[in-house]
């Protein structure tokens, strides 16, 4: 028996924002890891997640941006110094 939770379409936006800025962060920090962490880097996630569902998802977005930093921790220039830290 499947699990059915019904959410209304506000949530499922910010939901929907936190999803883009994460995949946003990770992707842009892979491709160009010098551009992930200026604010352009973070104008285009909130332009993606804007495009995905409105203001709703641009709320989201901030929300993981904010509270997700640790996405970031492992890409980058500074990729190898933070598992060197977090390895000892």
């Amino acid at each position: 028996m499947a699990l059915k939770i019904k959410t209304s379409k506000t949530i499922n936006k910010v939901l929907a924002g936190m999803g883009v800025a994460t995949v946003g962060s990770i992707v842009l920090g892979a491709v160009a890891p010098q551009i992930a962490d200026s604010n352009v880097g973070k104008i285009v996630e909130g332009l993606g997640a804007y495009a995905i569902g409105g203001v709703e998802s641009v709320a989201g977005a901030a929300a993981a941006m904010f509270l997700g930093q640790g996405t970031r921790a492992f890409t980058g220039p500074s990729a190898m110094v933070n598992v060197e830290t977090e390895s000892l």
